[in-house]
């Protein structure tokens, strides 16, 4: 890189870091603030905004990369309101997802559509939740159709003979949060009763 364009570079930087905080934190500091004081060059507000649109142009406004576990959270509470067994849902649909990868069909599916498959997977697991069925899925998000998820949902039924119990170990939940362990796991085994000693012999 020549030296007469460091300024460029610097420029790119400090805008990369403006767009970042804005995506990230809560209470953004001011254009100023994100600018070393030993930073050779000092750019004024206004270039920095400048440059913030071509950036958002150049990457056509997609600074998020989107993908199945932007989701699953959110699909799980929608199918366990109280929170009972989101933890089980939220690690179970990620392992479907994670074994979904490997096969090059449902790459014909967004991910919104792979997330809510993989968390009725998950709920069809768990007795003690009701069925839920693609139909009723498709008002947890805009954008999701009946006919991709169901046809997603049947693409990932082959995937959940893998070991659920491995599952269940991860999330570390007793017997009334997963449905693969039994109460014996959750429960701490009584102590072993002492015994009395008899008296030494006079």
């Amino acid at each position: 890189m020549q030296q007469e364009d460091g300024w460029a570079m610097q420029l790119l930087a400090v805008t990369c870091l403006s767009l970042a905080a804005k995506m990230e934190e809560t209470l953004v500091p001011s254009l100023l603030d994100l600018q070393a004081e030993s930073t050779r060059y000092i750019f004024e507000p206004q270039t920095i905004l400048r440059m913030e649109l071509l950036i958002l142009t150049a990457l056509n406004w997609r600074l998020r990369s989107v993908t199945p576990f932007t989701f699953i959270d959110f699909f799980a509470c929608k199918v366990d309101p109280r929170g009972k067994h989101t933890r089980y849902l939220i690690a179970r649909a990620t392992q479907i997802i994670l074994a979904a990868l490997h096969d090059i069909k449902f790459l014909d599916h967004c991910p919104s559509t792979m997330a809510a498959a993989a968390v009725l997977c998950a709920t069809g697991e768990t007795p003690t939740l009701p069925f839920v069925n693609p139909s009723l899925a498709v008002n947890w998000c805009i954008g999701l159709a009946e006919e991709g998820v169901s046809s997603c949902y049947k693409l990932m039924q082959p995937l959940l003979s893998g070991k659920r119990a491995n599952t269940a170990e991860a999330v570390n939940l007793c017997s009334d949060e997963t449905p693969f362990s039994n109460s014996s796991s959750c429960t701490t085994p009584p102590p072993p009763k002492r015994r009395k000693r008899s008296p030494p012999v006079t």
